[in-house]
């Protein structure tokens, strides 16, 4: 009698898969009783922002206007179509977090980014502030030449400009990828005009 062979052997054994793989598949539960998947439906977009003067805004305008009492000029009013347009801008710049790029309007702006969030309004407002201490008050000119990070004077003269009456803030917008949080704030009449007085709005 021959004896099986390595070869015989996997014959057999493609053979019962191939029989085993034609086999109908039994349900125990009949077809009309199988549970349907339902599509997956989407996230609805996240609803549109509108500005209101809740705690937050507050806060900002608070921050602000005692800076600027501190530096005896008046007092600014917050503003809903300022505080739309910085929010549109931080959210636009979620994907890259660049807190070096400003939008392109008409206004003045001041944009603070950190890893985490863990600052207030005023904590933003101060940060901004201190930068008086690179800005020469009697012959009104900034001491950093030319202007880097860790040495300007923008967002100070931001906060402190006397004819700007306006600001509205976008509150905090993480970044994608947990890029930082940033927060930008934009005001109205716009300062930093070359020649003028930041705390007179006269001729220098």
């Amino acid at each position: 009698m021959p004896k099986p062979t390595i070869f015989g052997f996997l014959i057999l054994t493609a053979a019962l898969y191939a029989a085993s793989t034609a086999a109908p598949v039994e349900h125990l539960t009949p077809r009309n009783n199988l549970r349907k998947r339902n599509p997956v439906t989407p996230l609805p977009p996240p609803p549109a922002f509108i500005p209101t003067f809740n705690s937050e805004q507050f806060e900002y305008l608070k921050a602000h206007n005692d800076l600027r009492l501190k530096s005896g000029v008046p007092p600014l009013v917050w503003d809903a179509n300022l505080t739309a347009e910085a929010h549109a801008w931080a959210v636009q710049r979620r994907g890259d977090c660049d807190y070096r790029r400003h939008s392109s309007n008409r206004h003045g702006e001041s944009i603070y980014w950190m890893s985490y969030k863990e600052f207030t309004p005023y904590d933003v407002v101060k940060y901004w502030y201190n930068e008086y201490k690179f800005y020469d008050h009697k012959k009104n000119v900034c001491l950093c030449k030319p202007e880097r990070p860790g040495c300007e004077c923008g967002h100070y003269l931001n906060v402190v400009w006397s004819t700007s009456k306006r600001v509205g803030c976008s509150g905090v917008v993480y970044c994608d990828n947990q890029k930082g949080v940033y927060v930008v704030c934009q005001y109205d009449p716009a300062g930093l005009i070359p020649g003028i007085n930041p705390f007179t709005g006269f001729k220098l």
